[in-house]
């Protein structure tokens, strides 16, 4: 073993002198504007060999932070690093980190049983319960926050398993073999039965097919509420999990279309009062749905761009948990990226135009929504309230599959094989994270915040990094078909005819001496000139084939694609910002004179590809306006028959976005905009088409009156509020769907009595569905009538289990001596029996609950021995219900 050197005593500040600021005084964690320092910690120095040291200091750090953000400065204060950071996993090395989220260092490390062999580690988190599943062995250790320890461990353990945690509960899921055991987290002394440490709660819950075999699903989710959800493509259903009970399946998709959940947590919805909850959204891809549900179904739906269900499947990404009520859909080999609101259906959706690469599940942060590259190692960032991409974060800046999920107002990015990590913050301000430092220590290597980046790419393109090379057509997915981005105007400039010929590049400033000689005797010394140049790159515009555009609708004061003269020209030789010097007496060439340094026209760009975002009647088109020389104005492009927009056009300096008004719902509409310059016109890309119209709320006022002896039920409502297109209603009472052909009346009939039935009634139109649910209630009311005629003869009245005569099912009987009262809950017809002291005979049975002398029981007795309305009559009474 290597022997290592004292550490160095800490330096002492003079007498009188102040102590030195340190980094840890400079930071200001919490924002505040204060400055945070803890005494003497400037001045320790940790020693590698002690660990117990860096784990208190951690702790120490975090618990400040902690009672600082929830306002606890009293004793009896709880350490819960959780509340300010997340638990990311090394799994190269077998261990943990906590990392505090709002300065981006490790506060705590924690290598898990087995020493440091390479796996693959997943964290499952859920308020202080710490869960780290081995997935290489399927070992599962607990961590404990407040200790820093691993306070379980599992003795055994299966491959491909996942756990889930979510309201207190957590779950082992094996997806490959359809198989869900519910665990206990907590600390268990010693457990009965299997999984090691961790106590086994119920029986497994098994997905099988029917024929001995199993049903696989996909990723599960927890809500807040304790409920774990279960896609299973194979059936189309979603099942919920109660703790350990099976809930009925909720249908959602034909079977064998692929299916993806999304916990979307913390959702304020409107229509129910404002409440903060968890909703489930699950995706059929192949159908291109997206669905709210429900604890018992499909709460609304919301038609996806149909450009979302053109890729592959496998392809198709949404996160698994989401903050809010904005979705986001990507689908990464054609480059669709779209943004849900679960809560109103509002669709905003444009073309990623990025590279072909390998790209993890897009996250919604605020106002931007990052997605991981896996081929690059860093975030594509898109700015959906400024409608454009902006600067690439890197992460790890190398290929490798980077873990990403938003938890309590902050996106963490991670890669398990790599010691690089970061966090961003709701503003998008990114810290970060080298997971290989000290706990509890500064400076170290990408710990410090960095402000975030925001240089969109030109026209709205793909980011400017980190590619060195613009990518071709063929390499952007989302590039599509898109119009001319140059066209001549109807009275172009004048050029030289043809414009595919290159220009020539300008001549050179001549350099000046740099040793001027000395000036002849006589002559009055002349000062230099600096002259500072900064080179203009030439922006690439990509220029669509004929085959992208062709059939497209370009503005008929628009022509055939050229390029124009005026496009620009390559900017003088030299680095940006660098400087010459020139002495004004020496002349340029083929002058007599000095020149004047020459500089460029800003270049003529198309502005960049429009968001579109679907509204009532409404697409509202936004874009970035055109960098380099400013047009004439904006116009909007492939306006087609039924459409109006507003305004007719944009002046550079006002605000970039259109509205479209009206066209069919039911039909998606492209556009593109248009810059128009002297002699020249830029065309942006088109937008991803959607829809002008949104998903109608839910029907309002629901009532449902059950008629008079049950057996049906009218149900109204009012129709939603803010919808103009179109609306359809549709009923489903249990397993049958009704169509509504007019009004918002339904009358159901044929029903059986003494049964619940859940009602779901359901407003429609091409964009999705918006449902109210309630319940037809017909369980038979009481009566009460009176015993008789009952001869006190020993003998009493049978009551028997069902509507006949039987010994072997008679459960009680009517002392013979009672003529009370009984409760009568409904009657039905049964075995016809006669009465011999009137000679009356009947088939109706009533079904009583008798308390009285003899044997209390609850079943059914003659319609001849209880004196209803109609008991001389041999049928039913109006006044009683039937039972069926």
């Amino acid at each position: 073993m290597s022997q290592r050197s004292a550490p160095d005593p800490p330096a002492q500040p003079a007498a009188g002198e102040p102590e030195p600021e340190t980094e840890d005084s400079r930071a200001d964690p919490l924002g505040t504007g204060r400055k945070w320092r803890l005494p003497g910690l400037a001045r320790l120095r940790l020693d590698r060999n002690r660990p117990t040291t860096i784990v208190a200091i951690g702790a120490a750090v975090s618990v400040i932070a902690a009672s600082v953000v929830v306002g606890i400065g009293a004793a009896g204060a709880d350490t819960d690093l959780s509340d300010v950071g997340a638990w990311l996993p090394s799994g190269s090395k077998n261990l943990v980190v906590h990392v505090n989220g709002l300065t981006g260092q490790v506060d705590a490390r924690i290598t898990l049983p087995g020493g440091q062999k390479p796996t693959s580690l997943q964290v499952s988190q859920d308020g202080k319960t710490v869960l780290v599943l081995d997935e290489r062995t399927g070992q599962v250790s607990r961590i404990d926050p407040s200790q820093l320890t691993v306070a379980q461990t599992s003795t055994d353990g299966t491959p491909n398993q996942e756990i889930v945690t979510g309201g207190g509960n957590a779950w082992r899921v094996t997806p490959g073999k359809g198989e869900v055991q519910r665990i206990d987290p907590k600390p268990a002394g010693n457990a009965p039965n299997g999984f090691g440490a961790f106590a086994l709660m119920g029986e497994a819950i098994v997905f099988d097919d029917g024929h001995g075999g199993r049903l696989p699903f996909g990723k599960t989710q927890a809500d807040a509420d304790g409920t774990l959800w279960v896609p299973i493509s194979a059936s189309g259903e979603v099942i919920p999990i109660r703790g350990s009970e099976r809930g009925a399946p909720i249908k959602v998709a034909e079977p064998g279309h692929p299916l993806t959940l999304t916990l979307a947590k913390g959702v304020s919805s409107s229509s129910a009062g404002g409440r903060v909850a968890d909703r489930i959204v699950v995706t059929d891809v192949t159908a291109g749905k997206a669905m709210m549900l429900t604890a018992t179904g499909i709460g609304s739906t919301v038609r996806l761009p149909m450009e979302l269900s053109k890729g592959t499947p496998d392809r198709f990404l949404t996160p698994g948990v989401s903050e809010g009520a904005l979705v986001p859909f990507l689908a990464s080999d054609n480059g669709t990226l779209a943004l849900v609101d679960i809560n109103s259906g509002a669709v905003q959706a444009v073309p990623l135009q990025a590279e072909k690469h390998t790209y993890g599940s897009p996250l919604v942060l605020g106002a931007k929504v990052y997605i991981p590259d896996f081929d690059t190692g860093s975030l594509l960032v898109y700015n959906s309230s400024q409608a454009k991409f902006e600067e690439q974060i890197k992460v790890t800046g190398v290929k490798g599959k980077l873990e990403a999920y938003v938890r309590n107002g902050r996106l963490w990015v991670n890669d398990q094989n790599n010691a690089d990590a970061a966090v961003v913050d709701m503003q998008g301000r990114i810290h970060r994270i080298g997971k290989d430092g000290e706990p509890g220590t500064g400076g170290v290597p990408g710990d410090q915040a960095t402000p975030a980046q925001s240089q969109a790419p030109a026209g709205g393109q793909s980011p400017s990094t980190p590619p060195s090379t613009p990518p071709t057509d063929e390499q952007r997915p989302g590039q599509g078909e898109a119009p001319p981005r140059e066209v001549p105007r109807d009275d172009p400039e004048p050029s030289d005819g043809d414009d595919s010929k290159p220009k020539p590049s300008k001549p050179k400033a001549p350099e000046p001496d740099p040793q001027p000689s000395a000036p002849k005797t006589g002559q009055v010394p002349v000062p230099t000139q600096t002259i500072t140049v900064t080179a203009t790159p030439p922006v690439e515009v990509p220029v669509p084939s004929k085959s992208e555009t062709s059939g497209s609708s370009l503005p008929t004061r628009s022509t055939s694609s050229a390029s124009s003269s005026s496009s620009g020209s390559p900017g003088p030789t030299g680095t940006a910002g660098s400087t010459k010097t020139a002495s004004p007496t020496e002349p340029a060439p083929g002058t007599g004179t000095a020149s004047p340094p020459k500089t460029d026209p800003p270049t003529k760009e198309a502005p960049g590809t429009p968001k579109a975002t679907s509204s009532d009647g409404k697409i509202i088109l936004t874009f970035t306006p055109s960098k380099g020389a400013k047009p004439t104005r904006y116009r909007l492009g492939n306006l087609t028959a039924g459409l109006s927009v507003s305004p007719d056009s944009i002046k550079p300096d006002g605000t970039m976005k259109f509205t479209v008004s009206g066209g069919t719902c039911g039909t998606e509409y492209k556009f593109f905009v248009s810059a128009e310059f002297p002699g020249e016109i830029k065309n942006s890309g088109y937008s991803t088409p959607i829809q002008p119209c949104v998903k109608p709320p839910k029907p309002e006022g629901l009532k449902i009156s059950v008629a008079s002896g049950g057996h049906g039920a009218t149900l109204t409502w009012t129709a939603p509020k803010g919808t103009t297109d179109k609306v359809t209603y549709q009923v489903k009472i249990a397993d049958k769907t009704y169509s509504v052909p007019s009004g918002t009346t339904y009358v159901a009939t044929k029903l059986k009595n003494s049964a619940k039935y859940p009602v779901t009634v359901t407003a429609k139109n091409a964009a999705g569905s918006g449902s109210v649910t309630g319940t037809i209630d017909l369980t038979p009311p009481s009566k009460t009538y009176k015993v008789g005629p009952n001869r006190n003869n020993s003998i009493g009245i049978g009551i028997h289990a069902g509507p006949r005569v039987d010994a072997s099912t008679r459960r009680g009987e009517i002392d013979s001596s009672y003529t009370g009262n009984v409760t009568v809950k409904c009657q039905m017809m049964g075995s016809t029996e006669t009465r011999t002291a009137t000679n009356v005979t009947s088939a109706v049975w009533d079904l009583i609950v008798y308390t009285g002398p003899g044997k209390s029981a609850t079943g059914y007795t003659s319609d001849l021995y209880i004196r209803t309305p109609n008991t001389n009559k041999g049928t039913f009474s109006p006044t009683l219900w039937q039972c069926e």
